[in-house]
């Protein structure tokens, strides 16, 4: 063997041996070090973006939870103010509360035996409930079914005073909405201070008519 093939099988081996270098600290896994910067980078965001997920779900209920209070505020405008027989109406399976209007038919068609039937307000648009649950209604301290009721407002009597409770889930209720008897517009009633001002829910059993009825 000549001394210049003895340099070429050297320097082949050498080249051989740093290709296995290369491949072997590209094909290595992560250090103890680098897994737990890993994970702490993790937690770090994950302490960052949750709260403010969270957050960002009870700002969108509350405001759902804003609507239907105005949508009973309006209710209780117009019971107030005009004589249309209003009601407000919601369907669980659709999460939907509406305010329904009471239409007359005319004297042709009353004639022919139609009779008044329920209508969606033209005028109000529907709430729908997506991400809060409504978890208890009441109507005069009557409680109704909240998968799905209707409380009507007749011109001829005292109007009901409805109660509402809502939350994002079913054990913990986050806010009540009350729309007291006679007044204008809904209160809406966060978190423990839902019971704070009871004395506008109170139920008025002489105004209704009822004063001799047990309690």
């Amino acid at each position: 063997m000549t001394s210049g093939t003895s340099r070429t099988i050297t320097q082949g081996r050498a080249r051989c041996s740093r290709g296995r270098r290369i491949a072997g600290s590209a094909t290595r896994g992560f250090t103890l070090i680098e897994l737990v910067v890993v994970l702490v980078l993790m937690a770090v965001i994950t302490g960052v973006i949750a709260p403010r997920l969270a957050s960002g779900g009870a700002r969108a209920a509350e405001a759902e939870v804003r609507r239907a209070a105005e949508l009973l505020s309006t209710a209780g405008r117009r019971d107030t103010l005009t004589s249309q027989q209003i009601a407000i109406d919601f369907d669980g399976e659709s999460s939907q509360m509406k305010l329904l209007v009471l239409r007359m038919p005319s004297a042709i068609d009353a004639a022919r035996g139609a009779s008044p039937d329920w209508a969606d307000d033209p005028m109000t648009m529907h709430v729908e409930l997506k991400e809060v649950m409504l978890l208890s209604v009441s109507a005069d301290g009557a409680a109704l079914d909240p998968g799905k009721f209707r409380i009507e407002f007749r011109q001829s009597g005292v109007r009901p005073a409805v109660l509402m409770t809502f939350g994002q889930t079913e054990d913990r209720p986050a806010w009540t909405v009350s729309l007291p008897s006679g007044a204008f517009r809904a209160k809406v009633i966060a978190g423990e201070d839902r019971f704070a001002d009871v004395e506008q829910t109170t139920i008025d059993l002489d105004r209704m008519g009822k004063g001799d009825e047990p309690w």
